[in-house]
């Protein structure tokens, strides 16, 4: 009986939310609106015949004074506008507008559910008669919320016009791109599809465990960041943002970068700074535990640090020499993470943020123990959902006019991998394509604009820049899949799939039964585009030029190389001077006079690119683990010692030659240079 009756009520329920909205006022409301000054019941009376009115009260701002209203839309305009939440209105009974009455939104706001109010949008009703000159101005980040703007004399102006409320909000959103904003997100209007990402990471830091986010650039790490400071700062907690590419920070020694981030801590509780020359490299790590300690016992608050860009401070890829270089990122990061094991639970947790995990995947750094190695388990941020797709551009693009057929959201994802940053660009130029609204945007509409955008977009460009930085034979990978060369990627698959787990976290490619393919097409047709305009506009003096110095300076690298490593080998220069003579067969008598040394020297010896393969591959042990495959390696060796010397023979090499080619030198220097950087 019981489970009957919870059921008739769950209906009942139901029926209530899904039921229509009639236009009207609450009764709680009334007696609340009934207290409002008359010019203010009018417009309350003339709204309430196309909204239902919810609630109604005052609020004190500031010193001033302002009423307001909460109301429900009825059908029509939840399918005009897309609104199906209560829209606050708010009444400003002064003459001169001030920023400070747009304060009086959020006092309203405060402690009501978030579920139950448009955050996109609200009205401010006001007795200026510049208001909408006003809000404009004081509007002009695109961040902001849209503001419809009312003057109290045009209400009296339009009584009898049963369209001047719909045509101000069309109005108001058809000034405003709500698809053009390419900043991190400070506030939460227009954050979309990441909050499962965002309760993670925050229960981690409630659990008092470390976490990690990882993701190309504009996949809304720092909008993550910012909301989920937002979301920690309500719970009696600290989120405390530390900006690695700051050079304020970065160009600090790893002792004096432990001080900035206790600065930054202090900054934000309002606590005294310490003295930062007491943050010397023999009291940093005990200085920084010290006091975050004191001031988590100060606060009563946990402290959350959140290091984004963190390629900015990572060993082998900081622009700044001492990261880079050098052993400060161990220091900086024993002194983090012996602060964090020694301090009592609950008084700091850190989550680190960057293009990939490379920072806790590496075990050893310049030999030395890496103190962050495997430390956590790195998160990759996934491409939006046809469903998280839909939730963003129908709601945005509803506010604007622009309604998208069903089957449009799905073809957004498919073609831009579900990118946030990339599905609201080429949205944005939908809506800069069509200025007359409303407009439904079909398949042909779309499909016009989408191949408009990929071949007019610099986008592209920006998203990948940070690997062409950093980690440049990602995208060297990047584009041998993109000019159909599917067996040199997975050669370097087999290799290394550390590169690949990266690309596919990205979302950049995907791997189905152990073949690769894009999943993001149009950055496909964008390194086709690329690599095949490099090499168009190479000219024939360039491309002999690129061919003879790149293959130069492979071969003086590898001579230094071999020299050295077989003699280590054969434990003396006698032993791997007689293995040089027999393997590369120097039967010259002068040779047997030479000195270890002077056998690699090219202007005394004739060790060239084939007597170099040679030795290196009847001595694999030795050099198996910086090229790895030795088929591979032979193939490659004999590509850039036979179809390589195009410029010895002045015969002009394809792009497809000189893709090849360059695919073969790229392999061997990879080589060189993990064992130059050992």
């Amino acid at each position: 009986m019981k489970i009957i009756q919870a059921k008739e009520r769950m209906m009942k329920m139901a029926n209530l939310l899904n039921a229509h909205v009639v236009a009207g006022i609450h009764q709680s409301a009334r007696n609340q609106v009934d207290c409002f000054i008359k010019s203010e019941k009018e417009i309350v009376n003339q709204w309430s015949a196309e909204w239902y009115i919810t609630r109604a009260g005052n609020i004190s701002v500031l010193g001033s004074e302002y009423q307001y209203i909460f109301a429900k839309p009825t059908e029509s305009y939840e399918e005009a506008l897309g609104i199906s939440r209560e829209l606050v209105v708010v009444f400003s009974t002064y003459s001169n507008f001030e920023a400070r009455s747009l304060e009086a939104y959020d006092a309203i706001c405060e402690g009501i559910q978030d579920a139950r109010i448009e955050r996109t949008c609200y009205v401010m009703i006001s007795k200026c008669p510049h208001i909408k000159e006003q809000i404009n101005s004081f509007l002009s980040n695109q961040e902001c919320q849209v503001v419809i703007p009312f003057s109290f004399e045009e209400f009296k102006q339009n009584k009898s016009d049963s369209y001047f409320i719909r045509n101000r909000f069309r109005e108001s959103f058809k000034s405003r791109d709500l698809f053009d904003y390419s900043d991190p997100l400070k506030k939460d209007f227009y954050f979309f599809g990441r909050n499962e990402i965002v309760v993670d990471i925050i229960d981690k830091y409630h659990e008092n465990l470390n976490t990690g986010l990882f993701g190309l650039r504009k996949t809304g790490k720092t909008s993550i960041i910012y909301d989920v400071i937002r979301k920690i700062d309500k719970d009696d907690a600290l989120g405390v943002l530390v900006d690695c590419q700051n050079t304020s920070f970065n160009m600090r020694r790893w002792n004096r970068a432990l001080y900035f981030v206790v600065s930054q801590v202090c900054k934000k509780t309002n606590i005294a700074e310490p003295e930062e020359d007491k943050f010397t490299e023999e009291n940093a790590g005990r200085l920084f535990v010290e006091q975050l300690t004191k001031i988590h016992r100060t606060t009563q608050k946990s402290i959350l640090l959140l290091f984004d860009e963190i390629e900015n401070i990572t060993f082998g890829k900081s622009a700044v020499e001492h990261w880079r270089d050098g052993f400060d990122f161990v220091y900086f990061w024993q002194s983090i993470r012996s602060a964090y094991q020694n301090s009592p639970s609950g008084v700091f947790t850190f989550c680190i943020l960057g293009t990939n995990a490379k920072c806790v995947e590496e075990p050893l750094i310049r030999g030395a123990d890496n103190p962050i190695f495997n430390i956590f388990q790195p998160k990759y941020i996934p491409g939006f959902s046809v469903q998280q797709t839909r939730e963003m551009v129908r709601k945005l693009g509803r506010l604007m006019g622009i309604k998208f057929d069903e089957t449009i959201y799905s073809k957004l994802t498919e073609d831009y991998g579900g990118h946030p940053f990339l599905v609201r660009r080429v949205c944005s130029m939908i809506a800069q394509n069509y200025p007359n609204r409303p407009v439904t945007i079909d398949r042909i509409k779309y499909q016009a604009i989408r191949d408009k955008f990929n071949r007019e977009s610099d986008y592209f460009k920006m998203l990948l820049e940070v690997l062409k930085q950093f980690y440049d034979i990602e995208y060297e990978m990047l584009e041998t899949l993109a000019v159909g060369n599917t067996d040199d990627f997975k050669m370097f698959a087999q290799e290394d799939y550390g590169f690949v787990k990266h690309l596919i976290g990205y979302g950049l490619i995907q791997e189905v039964d152990g073949e690769y393919d894009f999943q993001i097409d149009a950055i496909k047709q964008y390194l086709q585009r690329t690599t095949n305009k490099s090499l168009l506009n190479m000219s024939t003096a360039d491309k002999w030029k690129e061919l003879c110095s790149t293959r130069g300076e492979l071969e003086q690298r590898l001579r230094t190389m071999v020299r050295k490593i077989l003699k280590i080998a054969f434990r003396n220069e006698a032993g791997a001077k007689e293995e040089v003579l027999r393997k590369a067969s120097l039967t010259k008598p002068k040779y047997k006079t030479m000195s270890y040394a002077d056998l690699f020297d090219s202007r005394k010896s004739e060790i060239y690119l084939k007597n170099l393969k040679d030795l290196i591959n009847a001595n694999w042990e030795y050099f198996a683990d910086y090229f790895k495959n030795q088929e591979y390696f032979i193939s490659a060796m004999d590509v850039i010692n036979c179809e390589g010397r195009f410029d010895a023979h002045a015969t002009v090499p394809t792009g497809e030659e000189m893709e090849i080619i360059r695919g073969s030198i790229n392999y061997i220097l990879k080589g060189i240079n993990k064992y130059e950087e050992e």
